[in-house]
């Protein structure tokens, strides 16, 4: 099997309503998708997603890909691509734009060649995994969010995350509170700064919650990616609630947190052969992980196929619309596929109707 030919698109996906956090707002996606297709008549698809600024023209786009990354694909088997073990230094570090859309591609394409489903081949035994509704909620107005827990509600979600971090700490008491309202005590509620606080801010709101009556089942990001002491001290000092980060941080980054003993549940969003590894040094330090939001959801295969993996983020995002069978969610849980690959066929009308002429 070797790969032979391939095919770039790209797509505009306007957002139905604002997403966002403490820091950041987006009204829209844009997204590179990719087909790469073998000698024997294999299609392997992968996306990913740009938010907060444009992606290059679709000409553009196909010529940077002609120049850093075709070259080493066309008639190179897929398992020795994306089985191979790279030096990350200098000047190739984050050199080329197609990393995580080539590597989604490859595995769809192995586990294809194999007849299995994606999840199989990454070492799974079970199909399913507990999953949150995440609102991604701060730019919403009331009504809108409790509009979106609502809908998360009817579907089954059983935990859910919104978004925390205002410069008052009464609009952050009130958001749980609408959450409490529309969701019931039952339901983990898991809130997200993404970044807004000091370390000893963090400490102040954190206790300020729980005397409020706010259980927290993790807090998410609260202060700067790099602040290992600050982890450090929070996840000492608070015993209440688990302390979850590493999302920003690559590989590296996510090592220096276990190392630290600054990080509660490890955060290990990013592709799946670095997922699997942070995962793996994660289980050495007794530490579980979660997943956080992954373009078509492509995230399941691997997070089922984790020992202890905690929660896979769902966020409900425009991305879905593009595939004719998304990824099911059910009484709280998300289900792998067992269609061969990641079992996500793309929705040729839809692609159409979102993609970005030439």
């Amino acid at each position: 099997m070797k790969l032979k030919q391939y095919e770039l698109h790209s797509v505009h996906l306007p957002l139905p309503h604002p997403i966002g956090d403490s820091q950041v707002r987006f009204v829209d996606h844009r997204g590179t998708i990719l087909e790469l297709e073998t000698d024997t008549g294999l299609r392997g698809v992968g996306l990913q997603v740009q938010q907060g600024m444009p992606t290059a023209a679709l000409k553009e786009l196909k010529e940077q890909f002609e120049f850093q990354t075709w070259p080493a694909l066309l008639g190179a088997n897929p398992f020795s691509v994306a089985n191979r073990i790279e030096r990350p230094r200098g000047g190739n570090v984050g050199a080329s734009p197609f990393g995580l859309v080539v590597e989604t591609a490859l595995w769809d394409l192995m586990s294809k060649h194999l007849d299995l489903p994606l999840y199989r081949l990454l070492g799974g035994t079970r199909t399913r995994v507990r999953a949150y509704g995440s609102t991604l909620d701060f730019h919403l107005t009331d009504d809108e969010f409790r509009a979106k827990l609502i809908r998360f509600r009817e579907q089954g979600f059983k935990a859910m995350k919104i978004k925390v971090g205002h410069p008052d700490v009464a609009w952050d008491l009130a958001r749980m509170s609408i959450a409490r309202q529309e969701m019931g005590p039952e339901p983990d509620l898991m809130i997200d700064a993404n970044e807004a606080w000091s370390p000893k801010e963090a400490l102040l709101r954190l206790h300020r919650y729980r005397d409020e009556g706010f259980e927290i089942y993790w807090m998410e990001d609260p202060i700067d990616r790099h602040d290992l002491d600050g982890y450090r001290m929070l996840c000492s000092e608070i015993p209440f609630t688990r302390i979850n980060t590493g999302e920003y941080l690559g590989f590296s980054g996510k090592r220096r947190l276990l190392e630290a003993a600054a990080v509660d549940v490890l955060n290990v969003h990013t592709s799946i052969s670095e997922s699997r590894t942070a995962a793996r040094l994660a289980g050495d330090y007794g530490i579980p992980v979660s997943l956080g939001n992954t373009p078509l959801e492509t995230g399941v295969h691997a997070a089922v196929s984790f020992p202890e993996c905690l929660y896979m983020e769902f966020s409900d995002l425009m991305w879905n619309v593009l595939a004719r069978e998304p990824i099911r969610f059910e009484d709280g849980y998300a289900i792998a596929p067992d269609r061969t690959g990641h079992g996500l066929e793309l929705d040729r009308e839809a692609l159409a109707h979102y993609s970005v002429p030439g």
